[in-house]
Order: C-alpha cells, then structure tokens, then sequence
C-alpha cells in the first residue's frame, strides 16, 4: 500500500511541475535536505540526502553582503558534490537570532549588493543555490530588528536574488509552521520550494513536533501548518516538511536534546500518542517531559508527505543522529531512496577505485578503543575524497582468505588476528600481495603471542618496553625520498602516546625501511617509565611484503595534528596505490 500511495504522491507531483532528480541512480521527485552545521565536525553520507543546507551564513556588518561561519568547513561539504554529482548544496542565511535582514531587505541599494554577493558566493564554492532562514520578517521575536514592511521586502529580497542567482540555481526559503512573515503567492515565481520547520511548535508538557492534533500537541500540528501553508495558493510540492532530529523537554532534560543523547531518566517511562503519531517521556505523574522523534514517527511523517502529494522531508540537523544513522535511513527510505550501495559516479576514477577492511578489537583497553573510534571516522572522511568503499568488522572470524582476497588492504587499528584460523588467512592474503597498514597496538607481540611468522612480517623482534604515560614526542624524518615521507616536515612533534620499542630492532631487519623515528633530542621520555636511550623506530616498513607500521594510536588526540594526519594520509594511499587492482 505505501508503495502506490508513493507512485500516486509522485503523480501529484509531476502534475505541478516538480523538478525530477536523480536519487541514487533512479528517477524520483521526492527530496531530502538535511541540514549541516558549521559548527559540527561530522562530514555528511550525501547517499542519505538530495539536498544539503549548510547553517548558516549571515547577513554581513555593511548590510550589503554575506558573512560565512566556517567557510572551510563549506568548501568541505561542497566537495561532496564529487562522490554524488547529483547532490545539491545551498548555503543557508539566517537562522534563529540572524539578524539586519530588515534594514537590509528595506535599502533598494543594500538589497541589490547583497543579491550579487548570495550570486559571488555561490560562484566561489560551486554551490547549486541560496536557501534563506529569515526568522521571520515582521518579527522581533528573536530578538533582532523587525518592521511591518518586512513581509513586502522580503518579496522584493528574493526577486532579486533570483536575478542575480539566475534561474540555474536554486532559491529556496525556511518558514515557521505559522509561515510568519511570508506571503506565499506573491513569493511563489522566485523560489524552488518552502522548508516548513514543522517543529518547535509547542513546549513541554506538550509535544513540539505532532504530525496530527491530540491532547499532548499544544495547539499546532504539522498538519496544521501544511494547511496554513496550502492556503497561501502554492502547490503542495512546493512545499517540504520539516523533521526535527532533536528533543524538546522539561526537567529532568535539558529543553534541547539531540536525538543521540534521549535516553531514560529515573523515574520516567517512553510512551506513544498514537493520535499525533510521535513519542515522549513522561514522568511519574505522566506529564510530558520530553518530544522527540523516532523511524516509527518520521514513518508516519513520510506517509503523509506521500499522501498529501507534498515535495519531500528536510530534517534540522544531520549531526543530531545516532551513530547507527537510524532517522537518516527512515527519511531517505520513506523518501524512496535506494539505499543499498553507496553512491559513485561512473565516471569517477573507476570509482571505487579500491576497497579496505578495517579491523579493530572494540573490547581493547579504553585508550585504544577512543583510537579506534576517532580512526574509523577519519577513514570514513577520506573515503569521499579517495572514492573508495570500506567494510568495518572487529573479528576476521567470517574473513578466510577467498574473502580477504577482496579486499586490497586491511586496516589494522588496534589489533592482530588472534585464532588459529584467521592467522592462517592472514599469513595467506599477505604472501599474496595483500596489503596492511597496522597502527600501535596491532604490532603489539610478546612472549606470549606465539606467532612466529608475524614477527617476520612486521620485521620486528617481541616487544620489549614502552613509555608511560602517553606523551608527545619529537620525531624525525629519516627517509626524505620515500612517498609516505617526502612531502613531510624534518622534524615535527607527534601527539601523545606510548612509545614501543622492540627487540631485536626492525632496522636490523634485511629488508625493513624505517622512515621516521623519535629524535634523541626527547631523551629522557618518559615520567613513570622513563627511557633515556635507545632506537624508537616509529613507521617502518618491511619491503618483502606490501605492508606500513605506524607506532601512532593512543587515546582521542591522536587526530589533532596536521603533519601527522599528512603522514597518515600519504602511507594510507602508498599501500592502496601498490595494489593490483587499484586505479589511484
């Protein structure tokens, strides 16, 4: 029944004149717009979206131009339109508290010099269109200047955006689920589509995010504002529903909860408005503490979008999200989005130009685990530049060689392969051409590992001390010439960890390149387990096989060097470019 209430939606749609992309490889008119902030560090999955609203730029101090809150960061999400060609980035201006849009809009002169600066913006970082979040003409209500000529000024505002952005590009705006501010038909030839923030409607006791009107809602629904919105004389698939990925609450939470962070408090239970179709926490006395949504919720949301023939779903924000991406997959799913392969350009490289398995042991020692977390992320960053695709396992129990052989190298980032079995696959896919990259403790072998040949692979006797505590350390380039080192400083200081050393030492290994080391200059390292001599190979690698060991990997700090993360960078694409069957 979804399926063809999906196909009918899509029917609506085209009768108004939705403009069709490209979703996933498929024809759908349904969009997703996520937003992404500024001040968040978790780069986008563009397969989860159509759209990407990057929050926020700003009305500038001259009144005359656009200001930018992290630019790099903007250029970064732009660069994503390189794994998904498709996908349409829009910087956003304004937000709650983003304010001089008034005297701005009201200046004929301001008004024209801003509109050339939204098109100079959009030129510079290769952005698809300009989305504005006025919140909201005619109002002061958060706290910045306001006057009744708002409404007619922000028509004047975008007709002249449109102008200068050109009828290429994409215009659209943000509305309260009111639509304070905004008169919709006379607005309705300059822009795309109409975000709907269908949220914030209501605070607790009642819930700020009902999709329908019940007695916890608090007087307006989602429902209610498309109505309101529908009324203005726009097509529905001009309009866009907005999905919050946060809470809102009362004590014992905090009024703003992401919807990573909702958990149970003592003393309250979850429950279920089968009438607004969301859930809540509620305390003892079974009062709303807490509204948020859920897949079960933005279930329901994507249906009536289907149903009311509306344009698509856009969420506030993307980093709000658990880790397992739960409301991202409801509403690209719910959207008709195939999810089941990353998205590559065919022209991209040969994209995926290789294919990695990252291994690590999520039961390790704290410090080594916050490595592993913070490292899986930094792989997963570099897969949208690299264009490759990873697969991420803590056993190599289910990975005998015919199975590793896919892969054109592993990613050792805490450990080594433990049962006899997965030893033996590992030893087979290495002696044939396999490729590794090991950090800190996946080298880590004492008398105790009984494991001969992994001594020889890595070219390193057992190990034999270490430093403690964690810290940095000053490290020395000793091959300049070598791919992974070249483009490095001499000398630079490597974040805090503990430093291994081994006996016998790697370099007396035939055959072992040790490409940087910690400089004697440290010595005495150390404040409990001091070393005041000694050879501190740092990367090496053994040559008889297509391997790289990095004595890096201690605690969450590790990725907060840039000399470092170039060092990373360059072993990483060293060991992925000498295989077989990579095209980098």
């Amino acid at each position: 029944m979804k399926k063809i209430l999906f196909l009918i939606g899509c029917v609506i749609i085209a009768v108004f004149g939705c403009e069709a992309a490209k979703v996933n490889g498929a024809d759908s008119c349904m969009k997703v717009v996520a937003y992404v902030t500024s001040w968040s560090e978790e780069m986008p999955d563009p397969k989860f979206m159509t759209h990407i609203n990057y929050a926020f730029g700003h009305v500038n101090e001259s009144f005359d131009g656009v200001r930018i809150d992290n630019p790099v960061r903007l250029s970064r999400i732009a660069r994503l339109k390189k794994v998904k060609p498709e996908l349409k980035v829009l910087l956003s201006v304004g937000g709650w508290g983003s304010g001089r849009f008034s005297e701005m809009a009201a200046d004929p002169v301001l008004r024209g010099r801003f509109a050339a600066d939204c098109r100079r913006v959009a030129d510079e970082y290769g952005l698809d269109g300009i989305d504005i979040d006025w919140e909201y003409p005619g109002s002061n209500a958060a706290g910045i200047s306001a006057s009744e000529a708002d409404p007619g000024n922000f028509v004047k505002l975008l007709a002249a955006i449109r102008d200068a952005i050109g009828p290429e590009r994409l215009l659209t705006i943000a509305s309260s689920a009111w639509g304070t501010g905004c008169r919709f038909s006379e607005i309705l030839p300059y822009v795309d589509f109409i975000n709907i923030m269908t949220y914030d409607m209501a605070q607790a006791p009642s819930l700020h995010n009902a999709l329908y009107s019940s007695g916890r809602q608090g007087g307006m629904s989602a429902e209610k504002g498309v109505a309101i919105h529908l009324g203005g004389g726009v097509p529905a698939s001009k309009f866009v529903l907005g999905i919050p990925f946060y809470g809102r609450g009362a004590s014992p939470y905090q009024n703003f909860v992401d919807y990573k962070d909702v958990a149970l408090k003592p003393g309250c239970t979850e429950g279920w408005d089968d009438v607004a179709k969301t859930p809540y926490i509620a305390d003892k006395s079974g009062s709303v503490v807490l509204g948020f949504e859920n897949p079960k919720s933005i279930g329901y949301k994507c249906d009536f979008i289907v149903q009311r023939g509306l344009g698509g779903a856009m969420y506030w924000d993307y980093a709000g999200d658990n880790a397992g991406s739960e409301l991202r997959e409801a509403v690209a799913r719910g959207m008709g989005m195939d999810l089941s392969e990353p998205t590559y350009p065919a022209d991209y490289a040969g994209a995926p130009r290789f294919k990695a398995l990252i291994y690590y042991n999520d039961q390790a020692e704290p410090a080594h685990v916050d490595f592993a977390k913070d490292a899986i992320d930094f792989f997963h960053r570099l897969s949208y530049g690299d264009g490759y695709r990873y697969d991420v396992t803590t056993s190599l129990a289910d990975y005998p060689y015919d199975r590793l052989k896919g892969y054109d190298l592993i990613v050792a980032i805490n450990a080594s392969p433990v049962a006899d079995k997965e030893r033996k696959a590992f030893e087979e896919y290495m002696e044939n051409g396999g490729g590794w990259i090991g950090f800190h403790a996946a080298a880590y072998n004492d008398a105790n590992t009984g494991w001969d040949w992994y001594n020889r692979f890595l070219g390193a006797g057992k190990f034999y001390c270490n430093t403690w505590p964690p810290q940095p350390a000053l490290a020395d380039v000793e091959l300049r010439e070598h791919p992974v080192t070249k483009n490095l400083p001499q000398s630079f200081v490597l974040p805090e960890c503990e430093w291994y050393q081994w006996q016998p030492d790697p370099r007396l290994t035939p055959g072992v390149e040790v490409l940087l080391s910690l400089s004697p200059a440290n010595y005495p390292l150390g404040i409990k387990d001091v070393v005041k001599s000694g050879d501190f190979p740092v990367v090496w690698t053994n040559t008889r096989y297509r391997m790289i060991y990095l004595n890096i990997g201690h605690g969450d700090r590790e990725f907060t060097d840039a000399a470092q993360n170039l060092l990373l960078v360059n072993a990483f694409r060293w060991i992925a470019a000498s295989s077989a069957s990579s095209s980098l």
